[in-house]
């Protein structure tokens, strides 16, 4: 079994909205271990990060096929 990797120090997940395709099967937000990644709004709503579930992990930003997640 690999460690679990740390998160990293105060860096927290961003989606970019230009690249992100508001899919509603949203691979990143389904790995999410805390369930930061939500959709406001209904079907094709917007999908954004909540900073405060957010724990910099990174699983989002290994499986967005659009490489819409990074840190900040």
């Amino acid at each position: 079994m690999k460690p679990e990797k740390k998160p990293k120090k105060g860096k927290k997940a961003f989606i970019m909205e230009a690249k992100c395709d508001k899919s509603p099967f949203c691979p990143s937000k389904r790995v999410c271990p805390t369930g930061a990644i939500e959709r406001a709004g209904f079907f094709m709503g917007k999908i954004v990060v909540n900073d405060e579930k957010c724990i910099g992990c990174g699983k989002c930003i290994k499986v967005c096929p659009h490489s819409a997640v990074t840190f900040r």
